[in-house]
This record gives structure tokens, C-alpha cells and sequence, in this order.
């Protein structure tokens, strides 16, 4: 039927959004060994970490897929012109007032970011200041360069791209219409209309997904890399053609319990190997990037690109991308495909869902971050636990929100394409107490098993230092590095020590140096990681001068040199290739330290190279020009 209503995809692409919130929960409170900007749990559980691997392997390439689906289909029943109006009125305008409020909000909330909850980048501001350093990328402050970043919002910065190119290209499908695109038909039907067609759509994906630099692939701010957007934009283009063969729907939902099946073996040995194949990556990665954007000089920019920074890994990074690929094409067909078979028809709670779904996801973050890192400093309660704690306060305050500000308000114009009245038919059942007590029993059960689960989950896992682990890294109380004797012992599943992760934390950003209190503690200042790092080699890496020198004071050996034989000299030349001028020419300045205490800068790497010819390959000039530290 031409009006004919989408119930069960309206439903897959807010599915997709709704898995943020759980996302955005679950990352705070994994195992010690995933250290990144969300870190604080002292002792993080496996389950969380599962979860997080599993709905980023899909989510967002099924979010985009469905809006290539939903773009078509307004443009078919309505007009180009339409949909220009209907994307400027629900997409662009939410997402500057999201940069231009809810950001700085959740900025502000989050102590500025800094890569880390537990910072002091805010330190001797008054909130003026503080106000202009997070206030649009930074542009205010008194700080060279811009902050890339969009939070959450870079999904709808993406969306906007994909608009743009999808309307340049109207000429080409108003002429010979999508459906009639040479091999677009033949495609979907071997593809999406088949049981093994996800293996031709992995293997025609299968290059982005192993040339992005991270084959996890991070979210990005503004500052796109090219094969990400592209990557993204083929799940747009596949959305498109499956309107046009929307026929297919049936055959998705014939395989759907299939490809699900032969997902589930996979999905839960995908995330180990993936951090392992990432971390392992020679340290010419941090100078390879897709982006067009120089950061520091506010100026457009070539890509740089260096083979080693891509083709590493060998054949065991071929075959993740492969099957991170091929899992991404099996899920999202295999959920398209339940909804369609189970969710054709209208259903008042599916539909309240979906209604909600958008602006569940323009809201969450702030609430979901803030609660977390509360939460992460309650010493009660299991890892497991707490997140589920954070998980179902956070829904209920955000639709308490829903409900309150937009479903019957001008802004539900907005995130629901019309606003709903009180009065409709049903709409008490939405009422947010009534929800409260309908899901209260579910609550309490899946609540209960949290808690017993989680008590198992902490009481294996606080055996094994974590605490030791992260504080090293977080700097949130330097009493739990005091009470340790010693610190030779604890090593999380990478081989990494506290003096590891310490010097992992850029220095400026810490609430107190950890380093002296480590080294005191420390007998094997030159541990190797499961990548034959030493703590120095990652200081050089993060560019943390003052750990350097400490470390070299205390004896460190500047010429230990990891799989790749990068000594921590190679590593400071290597890094002279980034964009930025000042950073470049910090790392060459660390050269010149290395120098002073030891370094040996004939030693060749894996390639034969010299520290000063891969300072010439990557930075283009002598590594003891003198440069000032920054």
C-alpha cells in the first residue's frame, strides 16, 4: 500500500537509539584494562564490556541504513522539498541547539572533559572561563586551535552530510529512479533476499572496516575521517536501495532467526581480539589519519596516510575485520528481519517507544555520564549492579523529561514529527507513574539477578589489584596508591603495570602526579607489556615529559624496544609527523632527553631504520633542531 506505515522498522531505527543509553552506561564500569575517558570503576565487570562490544558492532550502521530506508520513502510519498524541510526542521535545527546548549551543559558536568571525569582542567577557572572552553569547540577561549568533538551528536552531523549528498544526487534517481540503478537490483536480492548473501555484503565492506585506522571504530567529532563517513554512508546508500526492494522484507525475515543463530558463537569473542589488534598497532598509527582538518592551525588538511599505520596486524587483523564485517551485515539484516516478522503491526507500547526513541537519545548523555561517575565513586554495590542502578534511574528521569517536555509540547513537533494531545485514545497508559508500576516487578527481578550475578563477577575480579590499576590512571585518590606496598604484581590481561597506566594519563589533566608514589612502590621499572612497552615507551607516546624524566632518573632503559623494535626514541621521532607544529616539535625536544640520558639513536626498528631517518621520513627534518618544550 502507498501510506502503508513502517511499525516494526520505525521501530528498528529507534532501537538503534534507544541502545545508546545502555552503551553510554555500560562503558563506565568495564574491566581495568579498557582505560579511556570513561574510567573510574576501580574494578569493572566483563558483562558490561560485552555489552558495549556487541551493540557497537551494529548500532550505528543499522541506525543509517534505516535512514537511507526512511529518506527514500518520504521522498517517494512526498518530495524531495519535503523531506529538505522536514530533515532542516527535525535534524538541523536539533542539532545546533544541541551544540549550542546541551553540549556546553554536558561539558560543564563533566569537568570540561579532558579525557576524564577526574581532571583538573578546570582548575583556577572561575566559571566564565570555564564557560568559554567549552562554549563552540572552544573558539572563545585563550587556548590556539579548536576542541574537536560533538559528543553524541556526531550522528546527526553525519545524517546532515548524507542529506546533502543524497540531494545532489536527485538528479540522477529522479531520472532512472533507484530501482533501476544497473546491478542494484541483482545486488539486494543475492544479498539481503539470500541466507549467505551477508558474506558478499562483508566482503564488499570488508576494506573500510579493515583500512579505518581503529578497526573498533570510535565515534569522531566534526573533524570526519573520509573512510568513516564513507563506511557509514554505504549502509545510507544500502537503506535506499532496500526501499526500492522493500519486497525483500519477507526473505529478511525468513533468515532472520538464522543469521542471528550463526551471529551469537562470535559475539562474544569479538572484543578481546579487536582491543588486542588496536593496542598491538605500531605507533606510526597516531600519526595516520583520514581527517581534512587540522585542529591545531584551524586549517584544512590532506589525509596522512602511512602504510604501516593501516596494514599491520597481518593476517589476524584481516580476519577481525572480516568477521566484524560480516557480524555487523547479520545482525542488522537479522533484526530487520524480526521486526518485520513480528512487529507489521501497529502497537500502542512499540509505538511509544519509537516516539521517544529521539529525543531519548538528544538527552541521555549528560544524565547517563554524570550518574555513572557518581555512582563509580559508591564503594557499595558490585560494577554490575551500579551500572543497572544508573541504567534505570537514568530512563526514568529521561522520560519523565519525555513526557513532560515533549511528547504534548511544541518540541514533540520537533522529535516526533507531531506532538501528541492528553485527550488522544490510550495515552493515560503512557502516564509516568503507570509506566513505573507496570515495570516495577520486571525491575526488581532483572534487579535482583544484577545484584547476585555481579556479587560473583566483583569477588573475582578484586582479586587481581584493579583497584591499584585504575587509580594509577584516574588519579581519584591517591590513598589507594599509598595503602600498596609493593605494585610489582598487579598487571591487568594486556601485561600493562600501574606505572604502565599512569603514564598512559596525559600529565596536564591529573589531579595529583602519581609517578613518585608508583616509584617507590616499583622494582621492575622497565616491565614489558604483552606489546614489549615499557612504562617509558608509553610516556613518550602520551607525551608526558615530566614522567619521562622522572622515569629516566629512576633508571628506566631508553632502548628497550617493543615488537616493531620502536625504542622510545623512534616513538618521539615517529611523533614528529603529527599535524600540529608545536606538538611536532615537543617530540622532537624529547629526542634531545633521551639523548642526555643514554638513548642510542643508532639502534635500527623492525625496518631498518635509525631514530634520524624515521625522524626524516615522518617529520621531514633534524631531531636535535632544538625545539622548545611545550
Amino acid at each position: 500500500m502507498q501510506n502503508e506505515r513502517y511499525h516494526d522498522l520505525d521501530f528498528i531505527r529507534a532501537a538503534a537509539m534507544l541502545l545508546g543509553l545502555l552503551l553510554h552506561v555500560c562503558i563506565f564500569f568495564m574491566p581495568p584494562r579498557e582505560l579511556f575517558w570513561g574510567t573510574g570503576e576501580y574494578v569493572g565487570d566483563e558483562i558490561n564490556l560485552q555489552f558495549l562490544s556487541f551493540i557497537h558492532l551494529f548500532r550505528m550502521q543499522l541506525f543509517f541504513l534505516m535512514a537511507g530506508f526512511f529518506a527514500q520513502l518520504v521522498i517517494d510519498r512526498k518530495s524531495y522539498r519535503y523531506l529538505v524541510g522536514d530533515r532542516f526542521k527535525r535534524i538541523l535545527i536539533p542539532f545546533v541547539a544541541g551544540i549550542l546548549i546541551l553540549m556546553p551543559v554536558h561539558l560543564l558536568l563533566m569537568n570540561g572533559g579532558g579525557g576524564n571525569y577526574y581532571n583538573s582542567t578546570f582548575e583556577g577557572m572561575n566559571f566564565p572561563e570555564r564557560f568559554r572552553s567549552v562554549f563552540l569547540f572552544g573558539t572563545l577561549d585563550d587556548v590556539p586551535g579548536i576542541k574537536d568533538g560533538l559528543i553524541h551528536y556526531w550522528f546527526l552531523f553525519y545524517l546532515l552530510i548524507f542529506y546533502a549528498v543524497h540531494f545532489l544526487l536527485r538528479p540522477v534517481f529522479l531520472r532512472i529512479g533507484v530501482e533501476r540503478i544497473p546491478g542494484v537490483d541483482a545486488l539486494m536480492r543475492m544479498t539481503a533476499g539470500t541466507r549467505w548473501g551477508f558474506l558478499a555484503l562483508a566482503l564488499l565492506s570488508f576494506p573500510f572496516q579493515y583500512l579505518v585506522v581503529s578497526i573498533f571504530l570510535p565515534p569522531t567529532g566534526f573533524n570526519v575521517p573520509l573512510l568513516d563517513l564513507t563506511f557509514y554512508f554505504a549502509f545510507y546508500l544500502f537503506g535506499i536501495a532496500l526501499y526500492a526492494n522493500r519486497h525483500l522484507l519477507a526473505d529478511m525475515a525468513r533468515n532472520a532467526w538464522f543469521l542471528i543463530a550463526l551471529s551469537f558463537p562470535f559475539l562474544f569473542l569479538v572484543a578481546s581480539p579487536t582491543s588486542r589488534i588496536d593496542m598491538a598497532a605500531p605507533v606510526i598509527t597516531d600519526v595516520t589519519t583520514w581527517t581534512m582538518f587540522d585542529t591545531g592551525a584551524v586549517s584544512f588538511a590532506l589525509p596522512v596516510l602511512h602504510a604501516e599505520g593501516i596494514f599491520h596486524g597481518g593476517i589476524d587483523k584481516v580476519v577481525m575485520a572480516f568477521i566484524r564485517a560480516a557480524l555487523c551485515w547479520t545482525l542488522c539484516i537479522g533484526f530487520i528481519g524480526l521486526a518485520h516478522r513480528y512487529l507489521t503491526k501497529g502497537r500502542p507500547a512499540v509505538r511509544y517507544l519509537a516516539d521517544s526513541a529521539y529525543w531519548v537519545y538528544f538527552i541521555h548523555l549528560p544524565i547517563t555520564f554524570k550518574l555513572s561517575y557518581l555512582a563509580q565513586q559508591v564503594e557499595w554495590g558490585s560494577s554490575l549492579f551500579k551500572s543497572y542502578v544508573v541504567l534505570v534511574a537514568s530512563t526514568v528521569l529521561i522520560y519523565w523529561s519525555y513526557n513532560t517536555f515533549v511528547r504534548y509540547t511544541w518540541l514533540g513537533d520537533f522529535f516526533m514529527g507531531r506532538r501528541k494531545s492528553r485527550s488522544d485514545p490510550g495515552e493515560s497508559e503512557f502516564a509516568i507513574m503507570h509506566l513505573l508500576r507496570v515495570s516495577a516487578p520486571t525491575t526488581a527481578l532483572i534487579g535482583g539477578i544484577a545484584l547476585l550475578l555481579g556479587t560473583m563477577l566483583q569477588f573475582d575480579r578484586a582479586r587481581q589489584g584493579s583497584p591499584v590499576l585504575v587509580e594509577a590512571y584516574v588519579t581519584r585518590d591517591a590513598s589507594v596508591l599509598e595503602r600498596c606496598d609493593r605494585i610489582d604484581d598487579f598487571k591487568d590481561a594486556y601485561g600493562n603495570t600501574p606505572l604502565h597506566n599512569a603514564a598512559r594519563r596525559p600529565e596536564g589533566t591529573r589531579r595529583y602526579d602519581p609517578m613518585p608514589i608508583l616509584l617507590e612502590r616499583c622494582g621492575s621499572i622497565d616491565a614489558r607489556n604483552e606489546f614489549g612497552r615499557t612504562p617509558l615507551f608509553v610516556a613518550v607516546r602520551t607525551g608526558n615529559r615530566a614522567d619521562v624524566e622522572k622515569l629516566l632518573e629512576a633508571g628506566a632503559d631508553p632502548n628497550v624496544a617493543d615488537r616493531h623494535g620502536h625504542t622510545p626514541a623512534h616513538v618521539a621521532a615517529i611523533k614528529t609527523g603529527l599535524r600540529n607544529p608545536e606538538a611536532s616539535a615537543f617530540f622532537a625536544s624529547l629526542v634531545d632527553v633521551l639523548d642526555s640520558h643514554g638513548a642510542d639513536l643508532e639502534i635500527e626498528d623492525g625496518r631498518g631504520r635509525t631514530v634520524a631517518e624515521c625522524f626524516a621520513q615522518f617529520g621531514g627534518g633534524d631531531p636535535r633542531r632544538g625545539a622548545s618544550s611545550r
